[in-house]
Protein backbone atom coordinates (compact mmCIF):
# COMPACT_ATOMS: atom_id res chain seq x y z
CA UNK A 1 0.00 0.00 0.00
CA UNK A 2 1.43 3.46 -1.03
CA UNK A 3 1.56 5.69 1.82
CA UNK A 4 0.37 9.53 1.45
CA UNK A 5 2.25 12.42 1.17
CA UNK A 6 1.13 16.40 2.26
CA UNK A 7 1.57 19.23 -0.29
CA UNK A 8 1.97 22.39 -0.42
CA UNK A 9 0.78 23.82 -3.60
CA UNK A 10 0.61 27.31 -5.59
CA UNK A 11 -0.43 28.92 -9.01
CA UNK A 12 1.07 28.88 -12.19
CA UNK A 13 3.57 31.46 -12.49
CA UNK A 14 4.61 31.86 -9.33
CA UNK A 15 4.98 35.36 -8.11
CA UNK A 16 6.56 36.63 -4.77
CA UNK A 17 3.47 36.16 -2.81
CA UNK A 18 2.67 32.82 -4.11
CA UNK A 19 6.45 31.87 -2.60
CA UNK A 20 6.11 33.83 0.47
CA UNK A 21 2.82 32.43 1.31
CA UNK A 22 4.74 28.87 0.44
CA UNK A 23 7.12 29.18 2.70
CA UNK A 24 4.87 30.38 5.88
CA UNK A 25 2.58 27.05 4.46
CA UNK A 26 5.83 25.03 5.28
CA UNK A 27 6.39 26.41 8.85
CA UNK A 28 2.55 25.97 9.75
CA UNK A 29 2.33 22.58 8.17
CA UNK A 30 6.09 21.08 8.66
CA UNK A 31 5.10 17.88 7.49
CA UNK A 32 4.24 18.92 3.90
CA UNK A 33 6.39 19.11 0.90
CA UNK A 34 6.28 22.47 -1.15
CA UNK A 35 5.63 22.36 -4.46
CA UNK A 36 6.61 24.68 -6.50
CA UNK A 37 4.75 24.92 -10.32
CA UNK A 38 6.24 24.46 -13.19
CA UNK A 39 6.56 28.22 -14.40
CA UNK A 40 7.44 31.17 -11.57
CA UNK A 41 7.78 34.70 -12.52
CA UNK A 42 11.25 35.27 -13.54
CA UNK A 43 12.97 37.43 -10.66
CA UNK A 44 11.53 34.94 -8.42
CA UNK A 45 13.59 32.38 -10.07
CA UNK A 46 16.31 34.57 -8.93
CA UNK A 47 15.09 34.41 -5.52
CA UNK A 48 14.91 30.89 -5.51
CA UNK A 49 18.54 30.64 -6.12
CA UNK A 50 19.88 32.92 -3.51
CA UNK A 51 17.60 31.52 -0.79
CA UNK A 52 17.55 27.91 -1.64
CA UNK A 53 19.12 26.86 2.19
CA UNK A 54 15.50 28.88 3.16
CA UNK A 55 13.60 27.68 1.38
CA UNK A 56 14.72 24.64 -0.91
CA UNK A 57 11.44 23.88 -2.75
CA UNK A 58 10.94 20.57 -5.46
CA UNK A 59 8.66 20.54 -8.61
CA UNK A 60 6.07 18.74 -10.07
CA UNK A 61 8.93 16.61 -11.68
CA UNK A 62 10.12 15.37 -7.80
CA UNK A 63 6.62 13.79 -7.66
CA UNK A 64 7.27 11.51 -10.57
CA UNK A 65 10.32 10.14 -8.90
CA UNK A 66 7.91 9.15 -5.60
CA UNK A 67 6.16 7.01 -8.32
CA UNK A 68 3.31 9.23 -7.13
CA UNK A 69 2.19 8.63 -4.20
CA UNK A 70 -1.49 9.13 -2.81
CA UNK A 71 -1.69 13.09 -1.72
CA UNK A 72 -2.64 13.12 2.13
CA UNK A 73 -3.01 16.94 2.96
CA UNK A 74 -3.03 19.40 0.07
CA UNK A 75 -2.72 22.91 1.04
CA UNK A 76 -3.25 25.28 -1.69
CA UNK A 77 -1.75 29.28 -0.89
CA UNK A 78 -2.62 32.36 -3.09
CA UNK A 79 -5.51 31.11 -5.80
CA UNK A 80 -8.34 28.84 -5.57
CA UNK A 81 -8.66 28.77 -9.48
CA UNK A 82 -8.76 25.99 -11.64
CA UNK A 83 -7.45 27.56 -14.31
CA UNK A 84 -4.18 27.82 -12.36
CA UNK A 85 -3.48 24.56 -10.63
CA UNK A 86 -4.17 22.86 -14.07
CA UNK A 87 -1.07 20.98 -13.29
CA UNK A 88 -1.89 19.38 -10.09
CA UNK A 89 -5.68 18.69 -11.07
CA UNK A 90 -5.06 15.19 -10.65
CA UNK A 91 -3.71 15.55 -7.41
CA UNK A 92 -6.32 17.78 -5.79
CA UNK A 93 -8.63 15.30 -7.08
CA UNK A 94 -7.23 12.27 -5.03
CA UNK A 95 -6.28 14.56 -2.11
CA UNK A 96 -7.44 13.13 1.12
CA UNK A 97 -8.66 16.48 2.31
CA UNK A 98 -7.95 20.11 0.80
CA UNK A 99 -7.15 23.10 2.76
CA UNK A 100 -6.98 26.71 0.52
CA UNK A 101 -5.51 30.27 1.81
CA UNK A 102 -6.22 32.73 -0.58
CA UNK A 103 -7.00 36.84 -1.00
CA UNK A 104 -8.46 36.67 -4.23
CA UNK A 105 -12.09 37.52 -4.45
CA UNK A 106 -14.09 34.40 -5.53
CA UNK A 107 -14.76 33.82 -9.42
CA UNK A 108 -16.83 31.05 -11.75
CA UNK A 109 -13.81 28.86 -12.10
CA UNK A 110 -12.20 28.25 -7.97
CA UNK A 111 -12.69 25.07 -6.87
CA UNK A 112 -15.01 24.47 -4.32
CA UNK A 113 -13.63 20.89 -2.78
CA UNK A 114 -12.32 21.20 0.62
CA UNK A 115 -12.06 23.84 3.05
CA UNK A 116 -11.16 27.74 1.97
CA UNK A 117 -10.05 30.26 4.78
CA UNK A 118 -10.52 33.82 2.90
CA UNK A 119 -8.17 36.70 3.81
CA UNK A 120 -9.68 40.18 3.61
CA UNK A 121 -5.45 41.40 2.98
CA UNK A 122 -3.88 43.32 0.30
CA UNK A 123 -1.25 40.02 0.02
CA UNK A 124 -2.35 36.32 0.81
CA UNK A 125 1.57 35.91 2.81
CA UNK A 126 -0.60 38.73 5.29
CA UNK A 127 -2.97 36.04 6.36
CA UNK A 128 -0.31 33.39 6.70
CA UNK A 129 2.38 35.32 8.65
CA UNK A 130 -0.71 36.34 11.36
CA UNK A 131 -1.71 32.66 11.38
CA UNK A 132 2.13 31.80 12.08
CA UNK A 133 2.31 34.52 14.56
CA UNK A 134 -1.07 33.20 16.27
CA UNK A 135 0.82 29.48 16.33
CA UNK A 136 3.83 31.00 18.55
CA UNK A 137 6.13 30.60 15.75
CA UNK A 138 9.25 32.94 14.78
CA UNK A 139 11.08 33.30 11.61
CA UNK A 140 14.80 33.58 11.17
CA UNK A 141 15.73 37.07 9.52
CA UNK A 142 16.18 35.02 6.00
CA UNK A 143 12.79 34.13 6.03
CA UNK A 144 11.20 37.28 7.43
CA UNK A 145 13.11 38.80 4.32
CA UNK A 146 11.29 36.28 1.95
CA UNK A 147 7.64 37.17 3.59
CA UNK A 148 8.43 40.99 3.82
CA UNK A 149 9.22 40.89 -0.43
CA UNK A 150 6.02 38.92 -0.82
CA UNK A 151 3.76 41.85 1.15
CA UNK A 152 5.54 44.68 -0.82
CA UNK A 153 5.37 43.16 -4.11
CA UNK A 154 1.54 41.78 -4.08
CA UNK A 155 0.44 45.82 -2.38
CA UNK A 156 2.99 47.67 -4.35
CA UNK A 157 4.87 48.73 -1.90
CA UNK A 158 1.74 49.07 0.38
CA UNK A 159 0.31 51.61 -2.42
CA UNK A 160 -1.87 49.32 -4.07
CA UNK A 161 -6.17 50.22 -3.47
CA UNK A 162 -6.47 46.88 -1.31
CA UNK A 163 -3.64 47.40 0.82
CA UNK A 164 -4.99 47.40 4.39
CA UNK A 165 -3.71 48.41 8.14
CA UNK A 166 -2.73 44.45 8.56
CA UNK A 167 -0.52 44.27 5.60
CA UNK A 168 1.45 47.50 7.09
CA UNK A 169 1.17 45.75 10.62
CA UNK A 170 3.01 42.79 8.96
CA UNK A 171 5.62 44.93 7.81
CA UNK A 172 6.46 46.47 11.00
CA UNK A 173 6.59 43.59 12.73
CA UNK A 174 8.83 41.52 10.00
CA UNK A 175 10.94 44.65 9.57
CA UNK A 176 11.45 44.06 13.86
CA UNK A 177 12.35 40.57 12.98
CA UNK A 178 15.43 41.61 10.92
CA UNK A 179 14.02 41.63 7.64
CA UNK A 180 16.32 42.92 4.99
CA UNK A 181 15.30 45.76 2.61
CA UNK A 182 17.73 46.05 0.99
CA UNK A 183 17.15 42.96 -0.55
CA UNK A 184 13.36 43.73 -1.20
CA UNK A 185 14.40 46.74 -2.82
CA UNK A 186 17.00 44.92 -5.03
CA UNK A 187 14.15 42.68 -6.07
CA UNK A 188 11.24 45.23 -6.65
CA UNK A 189 13.59 47.81 -8.32
CA UNK A 190 13.21 47.28 -11.94
CA UNK A 191 16.34 46.29 -14.18
CA UNK A 192 15.79 45.97 -17.88
CA UNK A 193 17.87 43.98 -20.44
CA UNK A 194 18.15 45.28 -24.15
CA UNK A 195 14.97 43.40 -25.18
CA UNK A 196 12.57 44.97 -22.55
CA UNK A 197 14.18 48.70 -22.62
CA UNK A 198 13.32 49.09 -25.97
CA UNK A 199 9.67 47.41 -25.46
CA UNK A 200 9.61 49.63 -22.84
CA UNK A 201 10.47 52.82 -25.23
CA UNK A 202 8.22 51.28 -27.55
CA UNK A 203 5.30 51.45 -24.74
CA UNK A 204 5.78 55.29 -24.02
CA UNK A 205 5.63 56.10 -27.68
CA UNK A 206 2.06 53.64 -28.59
CA UNK A 207 0.67 54.43 -25.36
CA UNK A 208 -2.96 56.62 -25.75
CA UNK A 209 -3.44 58.89 -22.26
CA UNK A 210 -7.67 58.75 -21.68
CA UNK A 211 -9.41 61.26 -19.70
CA UNK A 212 -12.12 59.33 -17.54
CA UNK A 213 -14.54 61.29 -15.94
CA UNK A 214 -11.39 62.84 -15.01
CA UNK A 215 -9.19 60.13 -14.09
CA UNK A 216 -5.92 60.07 -16.32
CA UNK A 217 -5.68 56.08 -18.14
CA UNK A 218 -3.26 54.80 -20.02
CA UNK A 219 -3.74 52.64 -22.63
CA UNK A 220 -0.82 50.21 -24.16
CA UNK A 221 -2.00 48.09 -27.34
CA UNK A 222 1.53 46.21 -28.46
CA UNK A 223 2.46 43.69 -31.01
CA UNK A 224 5.61 41.64 -29.65
CA UNK A 225 7.96 39.84 -31.90
CA UNK A 226 8.27 37.20 -29.44
CA UNK A 227 6.99 36.75 -25.45
CA UNK A 228 9.07 38.82 -23.15
CA UNK A 229 9.21 38.50 -19.44
CA UNK A 230 8.33 40.95 -17.14
CA UNK A 231 5.73 42.70 -18.76
CA UNK A 232 4.07 43.88 -15.66
CA UNK A 233 7.33 45.68 -14.21
CA UNK A 234 7.40 47.62 -17.97
CA UNK A 235 3.66 48.26 -17.19
CA UNK A 236 4.01 49.72 -13.99
CA UNK A 237 7.33 51.88 -15.00
CA UNK A 238 5.47 53.17 -18.02
CA UNK A 239 2.45 54.06 -15.36
CA UNK A 240 5.08 55.86 -12.87
CA UNK A 241 5.82 58.07 -15.73
CA UNK A 242 2.99 58.98 -17.26
CA UNK A 243 1.77 59.87 -13.72
CA UNK A 244 -1.40 57.30 -14.54
CA UNK A 245 -4.23 56.75 -12.35
CA UNK A 246 -4.91 53.11 -13.96
CA UNK A 247 -2.98 51.20 -16.64
CA UNK A 248 -4.24 49.04 -19.57
CA UNK A 249 -1.73 46.93 -20.94
CA UNK A 250 -2.41 44.34 -24.12
CA UNK A 251 -0.14 42.20 -25.77
CA UNK A 252 0.04 39.51 -28.17
CA UNK A 253 3.14 37.99 -29.37
CA UNK A 254 3.64 36.55 -32.48
CA UNK A 255 5.21 33.52 -31.73
CA UNK A 256 2.41 32.84 -29.60
CA UNK A 257 -1.35 32.71 -29.83
CA UNK A 258 -3.35 34.68 -27.08
CA UNK A 259 -3.30 38.25 -25.68
CA UNK A 260 -1.89 38.99 -22.33
CA UNK A 261 -4.31 41.64 -20.63
CA UNK A 262 -1.80 43.47 -17.61
CA UNK A 263 -4.50 46.24 -14.91
CA UNK A 264 -2.60 48.52 -12.78
CA UNK A 265 -4.51 51.00 -11.08
CA UNK A 266 -3.67 53.38 -8.04
CA UNK A 267 -6.92 54.55 -7.26
CA UNK A 268 -10.36 52.58 -5.75
CA UNK A 269 -12.11 53.26 -8.18
CA UNK A 270 -10.83 52.02 -11.28
CA UNK A 271 -10.62 48.08 -9.74
CA UNK A 272 -8.26 46.03 -11.70
CA UNK A 273 -9.42 42.80 -10.22
CA UNK A 274 -13.24 43.24 -11.15
CA UNK A 275 -12.26 44.26 -14.87
CA UNK A 276 -10.52 40.91 -15.20
CA UNK A 277 -12.90 38.61 -13.60
CA UNK A 278 -15.02 39.40 -16.72
CA UNK A 279 -12.07 37.77 -18.86
CA UNK A 280 -12.08 35.14 -16.40
CA UNK A 281 -8.58 36.55 -14.95
CA UNK A 282 -7.40 36.81 -11.60
CA UNK A 283 -5.75 39.56 -9.57
CA UNK A 284 -6.91 41.64 -6.84
CA UNK A 285 -8.25 45.73 -6.87
CA UNK A 286 -4.59 47.05 -7.38
CA UNK A 287 -3.01 45.07 -10.31
CA UNK A 288 -4.56 41.88 -12.23
CA UNK A 289 -3.77 40.21 -15.20
CA UNK A 290 -5.51 37.85 -17.98
CA UNK A 291 -4.86 35.25 -20.63
CA UNK A 292 -6.63 34.67 -23.60
CA UNK A 293 -5.68 31.79 -25.26
CA UNK A 294 -7.86 32.10 -28.38
CA UNK A 295 -8.02 36.18 -29.00
CA UNK A 296 -7.64 39.12 -31.17
CA UNK A 297 -5.53 41.79 -30.28
CA UNK A 298 -7.85 44.35 -31.58
CA UNK A 299 -10.61 42.74 -30.38
CA UNK A 300 -9.76 42.20 -26.67
CA UNK A 301 -8.73 45.94 -26.57
CA UNK A 302 -12.30 47.13 -28.01
CA UNK A 303 -13.43 45.29 -25.30
CA UNK A 304 -11.37 46.08 -22.83
CA UNK A 305 -12.44 50.04 -23.30
CA UNK A 306 -15.86 48.86 -23.78
CA UNK A 307 -15.61 47.26 -19.88
CA UNK A 308 -13.35 50.39 -18.89
CA UNK A 309 -16.25 53.01 -19.96
CA UNK A 310 -18.67 50.83 -18.21
CA UNK A 311 -17.48 50.78 -14.79
CA UNK A 312 -19.05 52.94 -12.23
CA UNK A 313 -17.31 55.48 -11.52
CA UNK A 314 -18.20 58.26 -9.38
CA UNK A 315 -19.63 61.07 -10.99
CA UNK A 316 -19.23 63.76 -8.10
CA UNK A 317 -19.08 66.93 -9.91
CA UNK A 318 -17.77 70.18 -8.35
CA UNK A 319 -21.49 71.86 -8.25
CA UNK A 320 -22.11 69.05 -5.75
CA UNK A 321 -19.48 69.86 -3.14
CA UNK A 322 -18.92 73.82 -3.47
CA UNK A 323 -19.63 76.57 -1.40
CA UNK A 324 -22.17 79.17 -2.70
CA UNK A 325 -22.19 81.54 0.21
CA UNK A 326 -19.25 83.44 -0.70
CA UNK A 327 -17.03 85.49 1.04
CA UNK A 328 -15.14 88.07 -1.63
CA UNK A 329 -13.38 90.47 -1.34
CA UNK A 330 -12.83 93.82 -3.07
CA UNK A 331 -9.92 94.85 -5.26
CA UNK A 332 -9.91 98.09 -3.74
CA UNK A 333 -9.92 97.23 -0.11
CA UNK A 334 -6.85 98.14 2.26
CA UNK A 335 -4.71 94.93 2.60
CA UNK A 336 -4.92 95.45 6.48
CA UNK A 337 -8.53 95.02 6.13
CA UNK A 338 -8.58 92.37 4.12
CA UNK A 339 -6.17 90.53 6.34
CA UNK A 340 -8.32 91.45 9.68
CA UNK A 341 -11.29 90.04 7.47
CA UNK A 342 -9.53 86.73 6.70
CA UNK A 343 -8.21 86.33 9.96
CA UNK A 344 -12.07 86.49 11.40
CA UNK A 345 -13.48 84.09 9.08
CA UNK A 346 -10.46 81.88 10.06
CA UNK A 347 -9.68 81.13 6.21
CA UNK A 348 -6.65 81.55 4.26
CA UNK A 349 -7.65 83.05 1.19
CA UNK A 350 -10.53 84.83 -0.88
CA UNK A 351 -11.59 85.81 -4.46
CA UNK A 352 -11.12 89.31 -5.67
CA UNK A 353 -14.30 90.09 -7.98
CA UNK A 354 -15.62 93.37 -9.52
CA UNK A 355 -19.13 94.44 -8.55
CA UNK A 356 -20.81 92.51 -11.27
CA UNK A 357 -18.71 89.03 -9.28
CA UNK A 358 -16.32 88.80 -12.12
CA UNK A 359 -12.87 87.01 -11.13
CA UNK A 360 -10.33 89.46 -11.09
CA UNK A 361 -7.60 88.14 -8.70
CA UNK A 362 -6.94 85.55 -5.59
CA UNK A 363 -5.73 87.17 -2.53
CA UNK A 364 -4.53 85.11 0.64
CA UNK A 365 -2.47 85.02 3.73
CA UNK A 366 0.87 84.57 1.83
CA UNK A 367 -0.14 87.95 0.13
CA UNK A 368 -0.64 89.69 3.43
CA UNK A 369 3.07 88.54 4.39
CA UNK A 370 4.27 89.90 1.56
CA UNK A 371 2.81 93.20 2.08
CA UNK A 372 3.74 93.14 5.54
CA UNK A 373 7.40 92.52 4.31
CA UNK A 374 7.31 95.54 2.26
CA UNK A 375 5.79 97.84 4.38
CA UNK A 376 2.88 98.26 2.42
CA UNK A 377 -0.30 96.56 4.06
CA UNK A 378 -2.42 100.40 3.04
CA UNK A 379 -1.70 99.50 -0.03
CA UNK A 380 -5.16 98.14 -2.12
CA UNK A 381 -5.48 94.15 -2.21
CA UNK A 382 -5.02 94.32 -6.00
CA UNK A 383 -1.65 95.49 -5.76
CA UNK A 384 -0.49 92.09 -4.20
CA UNK A 385 -3.30 89.67 -5.50
CA UNK A 386 -2.53 86.69 -7.35
CA UNK A 387 -3.84 87.66 -11.12
CA UNK A 388 -1.53 85.36 -13.44
CA UNK A 389 -2.65 81.91 -14.55
CA UNK A 390 -5.43 81.74 -12.11
CA UNK A 391 -6.86 78.24 -11.48
CA UNK A 392 -10.51 77.82 -11.59
CA UNK A 393 -13.11 74.96 -12.62
CA UNK A 394 -16.38 74.97 -13.72
CA UNK A 395 -19.80 73.51 -11.96
CA UNK A 396 -19.47 70.56 -14.16
CA UNK A 397 -15.55 69.83 -13.63
CA UNK A 398 -15.08 66.24 -12.47
CA UNK A 399 -14.26 66.04 -8.68
CA UNK A 400 -11.04 64.57 -9.19
CA UNK A 401 -10.10 66.29 -11.91
CA UNK A 402 -10.51 69.57 -9.17
CA UNK A 403 -8.39 67.12 -6.50
CA UNK A 404 -5.15 67.21 -9.20
CA UNK A 405 -5.60 70.97 -9.82
CA UNK A 406 -5.45 71.50 -6.52
CA UNK A 407 -2.80 69.12 -5.38
CA UNK A 408 -0.36 70.19 -8.86
CA UNK A 409 -1.01 74.06 -8.00
CA UNK A 410 -0.87 74.02 -4.46
CA UNK A 411 -3.61 75.71 -3.99
CA UNK A 412 -5.92 75.83 -0.88
CA UNK A 413 -8.98 76.43 -3.37
CA UNK A 414 -10.49 76.61 -6.79
CA UNK A 415 -13.05 79.27 -7.70
CA UNK A 416 -15.53 77.90 -9.59
CA UNK A 417 -16.54 79.86 -12.56
CA UNK A 418 -19.52 79.87 -15.53
CA UNK A 419 -18.30 82.04 -18.31
CA UNK A 420 -16.74 84.92 -16.27
CA UNK A 421 -19.04 85.00 -13.25
CA UNK A 422 -17.63 83.45 -9.56
CA UNK A 423 -20.56 81.39 -8.61
CA UNK A 424 -18.95 79.40 -5.87
CA UNK A 425 -15.68 78.07 -4.04
CA UNK A 426 -14.18 74.68 -4.03
CA UNK A 427 -11.38 73.69 -1.27
CA UNK A 428 -9.21 71.67 0.31
CA UNK A 429 -11.18 70.45 2.78
CA UNK A 430 -14.13 69.97 1.02
CA UNK A 431 -12.23 67.51 -1.48
CA UNK A 432 -10.53 66.08 1.90
CA UNK A 433 -13.93 65.46 3.74
CA UNK A 434 -15.47 63.94 0.49
CA UNK A 435 -12.70 61.26 0.38
CA UNK A 436 -12.75 60.91 4.13
CA UNK A 437 -16.57 59.92 4.08
CA UNK A 438 -16.63 56.49 1.84
CA UNK A 439 -13.09 55.42 3.74
CA UNK A 440 -14.66 55.67 6.92
CA UNK A 441 -17.56 53.80 5.07
CA UNK A 442 -15.91 51.03 4.11
CA UNK A 443 -14.02 50.89 7.85
CA UNK A 444 -17.24 50.05 9.02
CA UNK A 445 -18.74 47.62 6.73
CA UNK A 446 -15.33 45.55 7.20
CA UNK A 447 -15.12 43.93 10.38
CA UNK A 448 -11.71 41.80 10.55
CA UNK A 449 -10.77 42.01 13.09
CA UNK A 450 -6.96 42.83 14.29
CA UNK A 451 -4.46 39.75 14.83
CA UNK A 452 -3.31 39.07 18.03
Amino acid sequence: MKESVDLILTHARADFDAFASMLLASRLFPQALPILPGTTIYRLRELMSLYRDVADFKNNGYLKKLKNPIPGRVTVVDTKKRGQLREFASWLEKAIEVYIFDHHPPTSDDYTIGALEHFPFGANTTGLYFKLVAEGLSLSPQEATIVLLGIYADTGNLTYPGTTSEDALAVSELLRRKADLSVVNQYLRPFFDPAQRQIFQDMLTMARELDLEGYRVVLIKQRLEKVIHGLSILVAQASDMMGADAILGVFAAEDKPGVQILLQSLVPEINAGHMARRFNGGGHAGAAAVFLPQADLDHATETLMTLLTEAPLPRTKVRDLMSTDLFLLAPDLPVEEAARRLESQGIHGAPVVSQTLELIGVFSRRDVEKARLANLTHAPVSAFMSTHKLQTVTPDTPLVAARKIISLNDVGRLPVLEGNRLVGIISRSDILNERKAPLDKASHERETPLPS
